[in-house]
């Protein structure tokens, strides 16, 4: 597979190319290093609500009806998405009209109007969403989950903001945070498709011209302190279900380094597939669940390992300690072979099978450069992964499934009681 290739073009744009004759499609994926961790406790939420005023017009296209009628003359499938360590912005369409998405995307970062009107209607918006999230159970817990087990400093704060930090933000703070950290020197733009490459960096050069060249805000990096486990019980009546989530804390992309592609194979054996450990037992034997999540997520510094769920009320406790006797026997007993095989070869088919579209690959090679600085290959990946041993998931497993990482949250529909509960995480 082909190595895409990273330059700076001559008016100081960092770009990644990936360029192949065999994509019938092409698209510009910008990602700017900005977002939740970047924000001040009473700007919570601002990374997003500019995130999605950059879509209600540009000083070329006015409103977001002039805008959104540009993107659909190109057949653009379009969005934005904002996270903890990073913004990012694509337009996919087809190859011969890379250069008028090039031209849009641009216009959205360089000209935003922010206007007042479509300010207002935009944060009404978002309040639905976060009452959306409130009203998911799924969505709530979690983020529950995510607040004991920061705290009081980025990590533990929602991506969303609250309705009370974005109720206070004015169009005037909004013009100060994009000027802060939307600029050159942390935005990384990547194009993959079938495109002549002097052609397309000629298109950079030219549409990104306006765009800031300042120096920009500094993350602070995110206090992974350990702490005895924290279980959190939050009561919410006329619920059918309970929905449980626990977290183990973990370093970061930079210390955890190749230690990370270990904890891909343990989600995959404890809850990927239907063959998985955990989808065998709680939904095919005992039948105490419908869903079934285990999943991680890594920052360059921090990260976690996360097993989510619901249970039928009665079954609770009968859950939490199945779940909590699959860690176990990840922790005290060495993996078979055939099982690792197995794992390892669900994790790369599906990394892989990802791998066929442009944007995908944009996505790929993309966060790995943006936050690394590096960029992993296809062939990398397998070299990580083949080198990774029975011995290696027993010690990994040690070191993360302890009660000094564990985050525990339950919503339910009554009150629970708490020493139970201990009892039966003492068991880890």
């Amino acid at each position: 597979m082909k190595v895409p290739k990273v330059l700076k073009t001559d008016n100081g744009v960092l770009c990644l190319l990936y360029n192949s004759r065999d994509l019938i499609t092409s698209n510009i994926l910008v990602l700017v290093k900005t977002g939740t961790d970047y924000e001040e406790k009473d700007l919570n939420g601002i990374s997003h609500f500019i995130e999605h005023l950059f879509f209600k017009g540009t000083l070329n296209f006015p409103s977001s009806k002039d805008l959104s009628l540009e993107l659909d003359k190109i057949g653009a499938d379009y969005n934005a998405f904002t996270s903890y360590e990073y913004t990012g912005y694509y337009i996919k369409t087809l190859n011969n009209y890379l250069e008028r998405a090039i031209f849009l995307i641009a216009d959205m970062l360089s000209n935003p109007l922010f206007d007042e009107t479509e300010l207002e209607k935009e944060r009404n918006v978002i309040f639905e969403e976060i009452n959306f999230h409130y009203d998911t159970p799924t969505s709530f817990i979690f983020d529950e989950v995510i607040k004991i087990a920061y705290g009081d400093q980025p990590a533990g704060r929602p991506i969303l903001g609250t309705k009370e930090t974005l109720s206070k933000i004015k169009r005037e703070t909004i013009f100060d945070y994009f000027k802060n950290h939307y600029s050159k020197k942390n935005t990384l733009v990547i194009i993959s498709g079938n495109f002549e490459e002097k052609k397309v960096i000629r298109w950079i050069e030219k549409y990104f011209n306006n765009y800031s060249n300042h120096k920009t805000a500094i993350k602070k990096n995110t206090e992974t302190y350990l702490t005895p486990r924290k279980i959190n019980v939050i009561k919410r009546e006329n619920l059918k279900q309970s929905h449980l989530v626990f977290l183990f804390k973990t370093e970061g992309f930079k210390k955890l380094k190749n230690r990370r592609f270990i904890l891909e194979i343990i989600k995959s054996i404890l809850g990927y597939g239907f063959s998985s450990r955990m989808f065998r037992i709680l939904r095919e034997e005992l039948g105490v669940t419908y869903y079934l999540k285990v999943d991680n997520d890594f920052y360059t510094d921090r990260g976690y390992l996360y097993i989510q769920t619901a249970s039928t009320l009665d079954k609770i406790n009968l859950t939490i300690d199945k779940i909590i006797e699959e860690i176990n026997n990840l922790k005290n007993n060495v993996v078979k072979n055939e099982e690792l095989e197995k794992a390892r070869s669900m994790i790369l088919s599906s990394l892989f099978s990802n791998l066929e579209t442009s944007l995908s690959l944009s996505f790929f090679y993309g966060f790995n450069y943006l936050l690394l600085g590096k960029i992993h290959t296809v062939d990398d990946y397998k070299k990580f992964f083949y080198k990774i041993s029975v011995k290696d998931i027993k010690e990994e497993a040690n070191k993360i499934f302890n009660k000094n990482n564990l985050v525990f949250g339950i919503l339910c529909p009554y009150d629970l009681d708490l020493k139970n509960l201990n009892k039966i995480f003492d068991k880890i």
